[in-house]
């Protein structure tokens, strides 16, 4: 198998990186990491080069952690690379990764057809099931297109051409990542979900994120209250001005010829 896996990894935790190799190497799966950095290593001036106090205020329910910030921006130089190679798609990982399912045949066969899967992502960490049409099966799994996607961004394969478009929005960060990914109207990008997830977060290890997004929360129970109204308003607004029609999204045209086609409900 030719696919290229890049693992977000923090350079110091050599507990995580080790689990990570033991697992691809029992698979048989060739891998890097891509350093990531910690929020407290950001200094003022970085932080607020990249982090949106206002937008935030705007655009969702929280301020966000510094370890969030340092993780989206983690993921964005993971698709500076992937957008600058010649490899039509690539598997990405944060390091707490593990599979749940052999990852093996569905993998050779995405990348068989990498030109198939250039301008979406496939999330492997959740599944979807509101509103979801299957578009294709791979390997005894099902692509599904829904407008409700899982959070997380525990490990997804993408294409060249949708980490460049990712990339080129470019803007500075007010949302954590997964929850921008959530906003399709926004980027663009067509983002499927497999009918069974590949891909779960390690039991055995605590996930920073999810600790200082408590440490963030609005003080109040009621403004808590309030900016969670908002937030929510303003993506079934969207969502529902913006309704996934798979015959109308670019991205998908090379799954959507009649040979590949199987649209079920999901």
């Amino acid at each position: 198998m030719l696919i290229k896996a890049v693992i977000l990894s923090l350079p110091n935790d050599l507990e995580r990186r080790r689990s990570c190799k033991d697992e691809f190497d029992r698979l048989g799966l060739s891998h890097e990491f891509c350093d990531a950095i910690s929020g407290d290593q950001m200094n003022s001036s970085d932080w607020q080069s990249l982090y949106d106090a206002e937008m935030n205020r705007i655009k969702f329910k929280r301020p966000l952690s510094r370890n969030e910030v340092a993780c989206t921006l983690g993921h964005r130089r993971i698709w500076q690379k992937i957008g600058e190679s010649q490899d039509a798609v690539s598997l990405v990982l944060e390091d707490d990764a593990t599979f749940v399912q052999d990852p093996r045949p569905f993998l050779e066969e995405i990348f068989a057809h990498g030109a198939q899967f250039e301008d979406l992502m496939i999330k492997l960490d959740g599944v979807s099931r509101k509103n979801g049409q299957v578009i294709k099966s791979v390997a005894d799994q099902n692509l599904v297109l829904s407008d409700h996607l899982p959070p997380r961004t525990t490990g997804y394969v993408i294409g060249r051409k949708a980490a460049a478009r990712l990339l080129a929005l470019d803007a500075r960060i007010a949302r954590p990542i997964d929850i921008d990914l959530k906003f399709y109207w926004e980027h663009n990008v067509p983002i499927l979900t497999l009918a069974e997830k590949m891909i779960a977060e390690r039991e055995e290890f605590r996930s920073t994120i999810d600790h200082c997004r408590r440490r963030t929360k609005p003080g109040s129970p009621l403004s808590r209250f309030v900016r969670n109204l908002m937030y929510q308003a303003k993506f079934t607004h969207g969502r529902l001005s913006h309704p996934l029609n798979p015959d109308m999204i670019e991205g998908l045209g090379p799954l959507m010829r009649a040979d590949n086609r199987v649209r079920n409900r999901v």
